[in-house]
Order: structure tokens, then C-alpha cells, then sequence
């Protein structure tokens, strides 16, 4: 029997670093292998360097002629001439499609698509925040309008966190359902994992620059304490880009550079280091991609709260704070300790934020009549 197949619309795709390229490619993954459902990809921004697309075979791909709304309506109407499609799903976020946050002409477009076809909208971002004198909040009423807008014509949304969840809520004019699927690893999910003992005794910084550098110039005390108590003997800082604020060791842990790594390797760097570290904010850790991996590759996760939380704490959490690293021990934490708490964030990641969880949901919903 043939395959059902959904067209999934996302801003950027490998090789280019498009975090939610990344999580459509590895989505599109699971929901053939787990569901026969075939995924076309829209690349709105093509890269620069040429994609083999036997990579992700049997799913397809192709681009936008040009990065504008004209173009994909253009795009979008010669794919569906062509295939037919059980659903479309949309990776939003109000600057994926819009290098200066306004979104609105894209929208309709999408407004346009959902007349005629059944569509899901994937909300990794909702609206920007920001001061009076930056142009984020005098953009932030268009997106409103916007979510809004989508909500109205989605027949289901997702979105990655509670407080997204929880924003959107005032512009869901109809009531639309919306579930809220934790953000998983975006470079893979070890099914064999060696007990931490076995491993490195190595720390990971992972993520964009000024996430790491934030971590490195704010948290050094952290920092120290986790590398005493961890027994921690060396640190690898992973992403693009420098600065001067990159220590050179911390604790007498030599800090080394990996720059940008390709996912397999760093996937191996991961499987073979004992915890991992990242600045981040309390009511949007599910949406982070740096954490969902620590907790896939048996990594004792750890998430240093860079404001206060706003949301209620829910029962919990699959990562140690602040508070939870100077509550390990009054001096180092024993392995079966840390083994306990890897164990642990690694088991919930199974049971409620892996690619083959999220798969599920897709799938319910894609080919729902």
C-alpha cells in the first residue's frame, strides 16, 4: 500500500544551521520509519552549499525559488499540482520567514494554503519581547496579529513549552487545540549508553555564543562547583564562533575549543562525557534543543535559571539548577548519585520528549480526517 505523505514548510535545512530544519529532517525521519508517512520538505532560505537529498531518502526536498511570500505561493502550488499531500505542516516563527520580524504577508499566504488543504502549525517561537527603543516591540502587535491569524485557520497547533502554551492562549480565537511537544535532540539519540563511570570525566558547553559566553562571564562560581563535585577533569565548549571570555580552564579543567561539530561527532563526544551545562530560561526549557540532548545521551543535564521562573514549577524536572548542584553534596557527589540523576532525565526524555514521541503526535494528527 502506498505511503501517506505530508509537505513540511521550514525556514532553512541542513547544511545550512537551521534549528528547526534540523527538527523537521529528524521528524521526517521518524514519521516514516514509525508511521510510513513520507515527508516532502520547503526550504523557504536555500543554502549555499547543495544538500545531497539521497541523505534523507525516501523524503524529499526542494526550495523556494526566492526567499518571499510571492515565491512560496508560487512554490506551493506547483508542488500541490503534483503530489497530493495528507496534511501540510508549517515550523513558525515570527523571524524564520522574516528577516525583520514581520510576518504579516507571509501569513497570509498560509491563510491561503489552509483554505484549500488541511494544516498543522508547529509554534517554536510565538512573538518577540523587548524595550521601548528596540524595534522587537514595536514588531510585536504584527506577530500577535499573526498567531492569531494562524490559530484561526490551523486545525491543530504545537508548540514546545508550557509558557508558549500559556501565551497563546489569548489569541486562539476558536478555541484551537493546542499540544505542547518538548523540542528533541537535534543531533540524535544514542540507543546503547555507557554508565557515566565509564566515560570522561568531561563537561559539555553547548550552544549559540552568546549562550556560552553568558554562562562563562555570570556563573563562574557554578561553574567551579559543578567541576569540584563532578570531579569534572576536562571541558569541551562546542559551537561557533570565540571570544575572550572563553576561559582557558575552570578549576583546573582545561577548557578546549571544539568549534562547530557535525552531529555524529559530537553525538560521540556526548555519549562519552558525564554532564552538560547550559545558561538558559526556566519557563522555556523544554524548547531547547542543548538540553534535549544532554538528556538523551545519559548526560547529567544542568541548567543554570537565567531569570526568575514565572510559571508554576511543575512536579518535575528532567535537569539539575543552580540550587540542585549546590545540594548534591558538601563536597563531591558520589557516582551512583550522578548515575541517579542521569538516569533519571534520561528516562523521562524517553518516555515524553523523543523524536519517536513526538512522531506519535504528528502522526494522530496529520492524517486525522
Amino acid at each position: 500500500m502506498e505511503s501517506k505523505a505530508i509537505l513540511q514548510i521550514v525556514s532553512g535545512f541542513k547544511p545550512s544551521v537551521d534549528g528547526m530544519g534540523d527538527f523537521a529532517r529528524r521528524l521526517g525521519a521518524a514519521l516514516f520509519e514509525k508511521h510510513s508517512i513520507r515527508s516532502h520538505f520547503l526550504v523557504y532560505k536555500q543554502p549555499k552549499t547543495p544538500f545531497d537529498a539521497a541523505e534523507i531518502a525516501p523524503n524529499t526536498i526542494s526550495y523556494v525559488g526566492e526567499p518571499t511570500p510571492v515565491a512560496l505561493r508560487e512554490a506551493l502550488a506547483a508542488l500541490r499540482s503534483e503530489h497530493r499531500f495528507e496534511s501540510v505542516l508549517l515550523h513558525y516563527g515570527p523571524y524564520a520567514y522574516s528577516p525583520n520580524g514581520r510576518p504579516a504577508e507571509f501569513t497570509r499566504v498560509m491563510e491561503e494554503l489552509a483554505r484549500e488543504t488541511r494544516l498543522l502549525v508547529f509554534f517554536h517561537e510565538i512573538f518577540s519581547n523587548g524595550h521601548l527603543w528596540q524595534r522587537a516591540r514595536w514588531t510585536r502587535g504584527e506577530q500577535r496579529r499573526c498567531v492569531q491569524a494562524l490559530l484561526g485557520v490551523a486545525d491543530v497547533a504545537f508548540t514546545s513549552s508550557a509558557k508558549y502554551h500559556w501565551q497563546v492562549q489569548p489569541y486562539n480565537p476558536t478555541g484551537r487545540e493546542i499540544l505542547q511537544i518538548p523540542i528533541f535532540s537535534n543531533i540524535g539519540e544514542p540507543e546503547l549508553l555507557r554508565p557515566l563511570r565509564e566515560r570522561t570525566r568531561r563537561l559539555i558547553v553547548f550552544g549559540q555564543l552568546n549562550t556560552r559566553v553568558r554562562l562563562y562571564r555570570n556563573c563562574r562560581a557554578t561553574l567551579e562547583e559543578v567541576c569540584r563535585k563532578l570531579r569534572i577533569e576536562s571541558i569541551t565548549d562546542v559551537g561557533s564562533g570565540t571570544s575572550e571570555f572563553i576561559p582557558l580552564d575552570i578549576e583546573g579543567a582545561a577548557v578546549t575549543r571544539a568549534g562547530f561539530m557535525e552531529e555524529q561527532a559530537l553525538s560521540d563526544l556526548m555519549a562519552d562525557s558525564i554532564a552538560g551545562i547550559i545558561g538558559y530560561w526556566p519557563d522555556v526549557w523544554s524548547k531547547s534543543g542543548v538540553i534535549a540532548a544532554y538528556m538523551a545521551h545519559g548526560l547529567v543535564p544542568i541548567m543554570v535559571e537565567v531569570e526568575k521562573r514565572m510559571i508554576p514549577k511543575p512536579d518535575f524536572l528532567p535537569y539539575i539548577s543552580q540550587e540542585g548542584v549546590a545540594q548534591l553534596a558538601s563536597g563531591v557527589a558520589s557516582d551512583e548519585r550522578i548515575q541517579a540523576i542521569a538516569d533519571a532525565a534520561h528516562g523521562w526524555y524517553l518516555r515524553s520528549q523523543s523524536v519517536v514521541r513526538c512522531a506519535e503526535q504528528i502522526a494522530r494528527a496529520a492524517v486525522k480526517g
